[in-house]
């Protein structure tokens, strides 16, 4: 039986909230009776003078997601330990970025990265390339905040409209009133609270199973430990290959081209600093991708005889991590809250640092440049103040952007997810040619991302539709209870009866038990044949009743 939520259980994820929420009231009071009017540099990019530690945990931060936490140890869970290799791709992408992205950026001196497409090419590259950077931001954040409300709200009964408002409101309220510095800071605070909640939930999980080295023999008995698969072959789903170089390239437009890493670098004073930020991230990256790969293990060793999907206990794969959480630590006392607050806080880390870039992204490279156009000079206060009001405006997007992921349903949620994927490779094409190469000109850069951006959006919508089945790794019930098969079984005969019309013709009701019947008997092992046969003929029996009554 799952455990249900406590007062304690309610404190931490409010503390949560509080904390993160106090931040942003101090950053707000401090600017408030500063001994200068804050302006929208300060704001935004917290003055150009914020320590490497905060940068490097918020770039950390800004990495994680609520739907990385919840989606990896799935990942680990069903196709096995091959997607940890994305980890080490990082020794690629950070070097890369340090010694080229970063300080190209940085020595230019500018607020937003798409400024300098601008510069190198002409205003409307800098219009598209923002544009496309506002529309992924909205859907990322919408669905950063409702994935985790819903897988959370089905497994463990926490509130789904509660959830994306508190969450939602608090990181409006301390990203728009505190800026770039409570963000950073908050982000600080929250990354350790995920890194604390992760290593919580993998020791007690392994301790109850005998042990990590209990949990790497279940493992390695599924089949789930595998590292180095070097085949060449694009159509197979994870290899070394496809993760270190496809990942490289991934990442490579979150950390190269993409203004949520960018303007934390710009934030520090120097080059040499930011660069530092950046490589005390990179160890800090590569523990929580390392926590997150180990939890799925450790779930998978909990469930390696009993498939909670096939067996009925959750509705995805997704639901996972806390559905093991609430049925297997629920007992002991606040585990159910420490999770949820790291769900969260992964959650209130990535939207803050996203809603604080799409500020930037907005005002410097769509109303500047507008206003600009028509001769309008907007003052330091007010250009503040509007920096404030797109937080709060772009705050309640995305809270009601999460409401209306609500009515589109959970396919249109992985398309959304998949999109928002898509929208980097354009936009780091659109950097690397402007860097590298002199003889693309504004015209070249322009079509060629908007032919770009269209071949991709067909690409992935045809592999959508498509669906190629994935080589899932094999599941278990023979060690789920019996009791529960014969229940759930007996509830879908009688669901199904309840749903005839009195037209309905009782050989379809036969039909149908017969089938589920067959269906279950092929999936258990021989020491249940004698209950299944039991099962069956009862089954049949009630047929025969329903026979008779019609």
């Amino acid at each position: 039986m799952a455990a249900t939520f406590t007062a304690l259980d309610y404190c931490l994820f409010g503390a949560v909230l509080i904390v993160s929420g106090l931040i942003g009231v101090y950053y707000l009071l401090k600017e408030k009776w500063g001994a200068k009017e804050a302006s929208a540099d300060d704001i935004l990019m917290g003055g150009r003078e914020m320590p490497v530690f905060p940068v490097a945990m918020s770039l950390v931060a800004s990495y994680m997601s609520a739907i990385t936490v919840l989606g990896t140890p799935t990942e680990m869970y069903v196709f096995g330990s091959q997607y940890y290799l994305v980890a080490f791709s990082g020794l690629l992408t950070y070097p890369a970025t340090c010694y080229v992205f970063l300080p190209f950026f940085h020595n230019l001196g500018l607020t937003s990265a798409y400024q300098y497409l601008e510069l190198r090419f002409c205003r409307a590259t800098r219009y598209l390339a923002g544009g496309i950077f506002a529309l992924e931001m909205l859907l990322y954040m919408a669905v950063v905040l409702y994935a985790p409300a819903l897988a959370l709200n089905q497994v463990t009964g926490l509130s789904l409209w509660g959830s994306i408002l508190s969450v939602g409101i608090v990181v409006t309220f301390y990203t728009s009133m505190g800026g770039l510095r409570a963000v950073l800071w908050t982000d600080t605070f929250q990354t350790f609270i995920v890194v604390g909640g992760l290593i919580g939930i993998i020791s007690i999980g392994s301790a109850k199973l005998g042990g990590l080295a209990e949990v790497w023999r279940i493992a390695s008995e599924g089949n789930r430990i595998e590292f180095f698969n070097f085949d060449p072959s694009p159509f197979v789903r994870c290899t070394f290959w496809g993760l270190i170089v496809g990942s490289f390239i991934g990442q490579l437009t979150i950390y190269g081209a993409n203004q949520t890493m960018l303007q934390r670098y710009m934030s520090i004073s120097n080059v040499r600093s930011s660069q530092l930020a950046l490589f005390i991230s990179l160890p800090a990256t590569m523990l929580l991708i390392t926590l997150v790969c180990l939890s799925g293990l450790v779930i998978y060793a909990a469930y390696a005889t009993c498939d909670p999907l096939l067996d009925g206990k959750i509705l995805a794969r997704d639901q996972l991590l806390p559905y093991f959480v609430m049925e297997t630590l629920g007992t002991v006392n606040g585990i159910p809250g420490l999770f949820v607050a790291c769900i969260f806080s992964a959650a209130l880390s990535s939207i803050s640092s996203c809603l604080n870039a799409l500020s930037i992204t907005v005002l410097e490279d769509l109303i500047k440049p507008t206003l600009d156009y028509c001769d309008v000079t907007l003052s330091q206060r007010t250009e503040a103040r509007l920096a404030k009001l797109l937080g709060v405006l772009g705050g309640l997007l995305v809270i009601g952007l999460a409401f209306l992921c609500y009515f589109l349903g959970t396919t249109v949620l992985q398309i959304m997810i998949t999109v928002l994927g898509m929208a980097g490779g354009p936009l780091l094409a659109l950097f690397i040619m402007g860097m590298f190469m002199p003889c693309v000109n504004a015209v070249g850069a322009t079509v060629g991302t908007i032919i770009g951006s269209i071949v991709i959006v067909w690409i992935v919508t045809g592999a959508f539709v498509y669906q190629a089945p994935l080589p899932e790794l094999p599941f278990r019930i023979d060690g789920c209870d019996v009791k529960d098969q014969i229940n759930d079984l007996f509830n879908q005969f009688t669901s199904h009866v309840v749903d005839f019309s009195a037209t309905s013709k009782p050989d379809v009701v036969t039909e149908i038990m017969l089938d589920h019947s067959v269906d279950w008997m092929e999936k258990r092992e021989d020491k249940f044949t004698l209950h299944l046969s039991s099962v069956r003929k009862t089954m049949l029996l009630f047929t025969g009743i329903f026979d008779k009554m019609f």
